[in-house]
């Protein structure tokens, strides 16, 4: 579970849902280290999150540039720190890892809108997570066991990555099996319908994605693949609502 394209997609899944259902958003906030007199990056979220066994501070940055502008940016502002995996981009998507005195920090810069919403104005949205070196360290390996019951994961699956906030109420969990998508995807809409969650999205709406709720839980499943398709990247992300 290393292809950023894969990433990208779970962090942009985590980004909305994190904004969404009474989160904390803060438009007039500038956008953090020398990016405050930037015209329009304003920190739109900020969140502790836990990653497999190591802490972290994660920032959402928005911005109405286009993602070369906003690698641009990055890189100069960063230019002083010592680089750990350097910047790298492709048409929707920015990555880097550095130094910054004590702390690990990795970016991510995704343009969604070239993806999902190719004629609008471009916009990038920056992930800015930032660790302690012992965090990190502890974020690297993969849980020693599932913690997500509902759904159980699928039978024969490996945990990569689990995640969780509590501040939005999230809880994240991303398996490697060795299962088409449209298989898995079965497995998962018999489970979670036998356990009395609805699915909110109709069911050709997407190969990939689904969504379902019971009451004041949203379960959001998002299956690629990987290779040449007869392996299975999963993603599953429990979120609480806050419901008058």
């Amino acid at each position: 579970m290393n292809t950023p394209k894969i990433t990208a997609t779970v962090v942009l899944v985590i980004g909305i849902l994190a904004m969404s259902a009474g989160a904390k958003v803060f438009w007039t906030r500038p956008a953090a280290r020398s990016l405050e007199s930037t015209h329009d990056w304003k920190t739109v979220y900020t969140s502790s999150v836990r990653i497999n066994d190591g802490q972290g501070d994660l920032t959402i940055i928005g911005c109405n540039e286009p993602l070369d502008t906003v690698m641009t940016k990055l890189r100069k502002a960063y230019a002083s720190c010592e680089s750990l995996e350097t910047f790298r981009q492709n048409e929707t998507l920015g990555w880097a890892r550095m130094r910054e005195g004590g702390a690990i920090v990795t970016l991510l810069a995704l343009a969604p809108n070239l993806a999902l919403a190719p004629n609008a104005p471009e916009q990038t949205m920056l992930f800015m997570l930032t660790q302690a070196q012992d965090d990190f360290n502890k974020s690297r390996g993969p849980p020693s066991a599932p913690r997500l019951r509902d759904p159980s994961p699928y039978p024969g699956s490996h945990v990569q990555t689990y995640l969780t906030s509590e501040e939005s109420r999230i809880q994240l969990e991303i398996y490697a099996a060795a299962a088409m998508p449209a298989i898995v995807q079965q497995y998962y809409e018999s489970a979670l319908l036998g356990q009395a969650w609805t699915r909110l999205d109709p069911t050709s709406a997407s190969v990939s994605l689904a969504i379902y709720q019971k009451g004041p839980a949203l379960c959001v499943l998002l299956v690629l693949p990987v290779g040449t398709g007869t392996d299975s990247i999963i993603t599953v992300l429990h979120k609480r609502l806050k419901m008058k």
